[in-house]
């Protein structure tokens, strides 16, 4: 994040969040014909308008299932071989919410095409909120980011905001019903209206029942630098896109979850005054801790 940005992508989701089935039927199109969204029937083959096929093809790739580049002129999109290809293969039809938690943080980390998502669970420090609050705030944290005389639309930044709560709240406290029915992110709970104003919402840390250790091993993991083998608690509680910002975990709640960890053999901890530290010794690749889960079996 230090290098500051000229331009930035904003309501790539066509102000359309992802609904129940999406990204199954995207995969399955996407297996079938890697050029699906650079063809005219793109839209009868997904069964659904033009704006909702580009918000398809947006989420499959925010979410770190697919990867488009061009070739011979068109756009290709294949599925991702450490991520996409492992969901496919254990959770094709996106029913455990251990998938949904890995695309959330895959989404949060994704600054190039969710900035708004990337900003708010990253910078946005406040427990409770309003829309407006929401929108000023990472506004602002989006022109600290953007390059002296660089421009971008308010009014799309501000679509992009308003998603969030969206595609985070149940259909039954939305703003919209219409727009947030079926959007499975919903089911994270990471974003609940408030009990003192039906327009002032809050964050909410994930219920441990919900969040299983693996996910946040996942998110941790994936965080490493290469080569490196330990991290502070700190950095796992501040750093940008790791496991505290994306999960809403204070302390005490990411205290548990290592625990667990360290319990099962996962890594190592050491906690001594000024020196609160994680070591993942021989720690398993993403991909294995994803297969771990789906298998149930114990990572080594």
């Amino acid at each position: 994040m230090n290098n500051k940005l000229n331009k930035v992508r904003l309501k790539g989701n066509e102000s359309f969040n992802i609904r129940e089935g999406w990204l199954r039927k995207g995969m399955r199109c996407v297996a079938e014909d890697p050029r699906l969204f650079a063809k005219r029937e793109a839209m009868e083959l997904l069964g659904m308008g033009s704006k909702m096929v580009k918000s398809v093809r947006f989420w499959l790739q925010a979410t770190g299932l697919t990867q488009e580049v061009y070739q011979n002129g068109g756009r290709v999109q294949t599925i991702t071989e450490d991520f996409g290809r492992v969901i496919d293969r254990y959770d094709p039809y996106f029913d455990d919410i251990f998938t949904l938690w890995l695309l959330h943080a895959n989404i949060v980390a994704n600054e190039e095409f969710c900035i708004a998502w990337n900003i708010f669970f990253n910078e946005y420090e406040g427990e409770n909120f309003t829309k407006e609050d929401l929108f000023l705030v990472c506004k602002a944290q989006l022109v600290k980011r953007m390059e002296e005389g660089a421009a971008f639309s308010e009014k799309s930044f501000y679509s992009d905001c308003a998603s969030i709560l969206k595609m985070y709240l149940s259909a039954e406290t939305s703003e919209d019903p219409e727009e947030s029915l079926g959007c499975p992110f919903a089911a994270l709970g990471l974003i609940r209206r408030s009990a003192n104003s039906k327009n002032a919402y809050r964050k909410v840390a994930p219920s441990p029942d919900q969040l299983d250790k693996l996910a946040v091993l996942y998110v941790i993991r994936k965080n490493l630098a290469e080569g490196k083998r330990s991290v502070s608690i700190d950095d796992l509680l501040g750093a940008p896109n790791n496991v505290g910002k994306v999960f809403h975990l204070n302390r005490v709640g990411l205290n548990e979850y290592l625990d667990q960890l360290r319990v099962s053999g996962l890594l190592m901890l050491t906690r001594t005054a000024g020196l609160d530290m994680v070591y993942l010794e021989d720690s398993p690749t993403p991909p294995e801790i994803m297969t771990a889960y789906y298998e149930k079996a114990t990572v080594r």
